[in-house]
This record gives C-alpha cells, structure tokens and sequence, in this order.
C-alpha cells in the first residue's frame, strides 16, 4: 500500500460558493462536539435531521461547505454516483437546509466517513527545505487500512479516498471538490510536532 494510491478529498473552500451551517448541533459535557461526531458516523446524542441555514448565496455544488473542516453536505447526484459505483466507506444522515429566506432546499444530505485506517505517518516522507517557507513534509502515508473507498486516518478528521474513487469523482465531474494525492501532499514540520505535543 504506497501513498500514491491514496487522495485526499476536501473542498475547494471557495468564498463565493457561500456554507450551509448546522444551527441545532452542540457539544456534550466532555468537550466532544455534534460536528466532530457526524463526521466520523458516530450518531449517539444527536438529534435529527439536523438543520442547516445557508450563510451566504450557496452555489448548489455537488459538495456544500458547513463551516467545519470535513464536514460535508452532498448532493444526489454525488449520492448517486457513490452508491452506482458501489464506493464503501461512507453513509448519510438526515438534514434539513434552508435558503436565507427559510425556503426548504431539497436534494441535499449529510455525509459521514465510516471507513478508518491508522494514523498518519512521516516516516516515509521527503523533507523539503527552503529558504522562503518553513520546511515540510512531502507525501504522508497511512497503514492498517480497513479497505474503504473513503475513510479517516485514527486521531485526525482529514478524509482520504482510493485512487479508484478519486478517478471514478473526476470522470462524473463532481462540482466543489478538490483531491490531492497523498505522494504530492505538504504538510509544514510544526504542524506535526505541534499535533504530537499536543
């Protein structure tokens, strides 16, 4: 298993595509939030369907931006193309969205990653020096994959793809989304020695 054959699936975060922000998610006693939880599928305590509320003008990509890294609303047509291709890894819960005048939009779900691997490693990594930046890592890698098309590495809520989902995603067009391939992925020195202090 080479990191090459791995992708990181995000969004594009760009501004102008507007968010769809959960209004009725919170964070229990121990510090863990809702948003924390739906990411991973972990649906204990929380109370559905969520409800979003466009911030901003949405563009109704395939992909909706929520305000939390990693999570997600999808459409159904990526909903479609995942379930046509029988990519694993993932689910959908139910939600709620309104536009800013309180109008319901439909065809929009929830979207957790069930799929997990180990944590992310650097020991197979490039260092890149360079004068004008601080030194990072190129390339990250992940092991005790479970097979998933989608999963999340241990202690982190990134989300990786196969290459064959990643391929599958760029031929059907999918609108907001943004993959990067875990050989080619930087990551800065502190960054992970912070995580590690932490």
């Amino acid at each position: 298993m080479e990191n090459k054959d791995f992708f990181s699936f995000k969004s594009k975060l760009v501004l102008s595509n507007g968010q769809a922000v959960p209004i009725n998610l919170k964070t229990n006693e121990k510090g863990v939030s809702d948003h924390s939880k739906l990411i991973k599928g972990q649906y204990d305590g929380i109370d559905f369907p969520v409800i979003f509320k466009q911030k901003g003008k949405i563009k109704l990509n395939d992909i909706l931006d929520t305000g939390w890294v990693s999570l997600f609303l999808i459409s159904d047509n990526l909903r479609m193309v995942l379930e046509e291709n029988r990519l694993t890894g993932w689910q959908i819960f139910p939600i709620r969205l309104y536009d800013v005048r309180g109008k319901e939009i439909n065809g929009y779900h929830g979207f957790s990653i069930i799929g997990h691997s180990g944590p992310t490693s650097y020991d197979k990594s490039s260092i890149i020096e360079n004068e004008a930046f601080y030194p990072y890592y190129k390339g990250v890698s992940v092991d005790k994959w479970d097979g998933s098309d989608f999963f999340t590495p241990d202690k982190t809520y990134q989300i990786f793809i196969t290459n064959r989902a990643a391929e599958i995603l760029k031929k059907k067009k999918i609108t907001n989304i943004q993959l990067e391939n875990l050989a080619e992925k930087e990551t800065p020195i502190r960054h992970v020695r912070r995580e590690n202090n932490a």
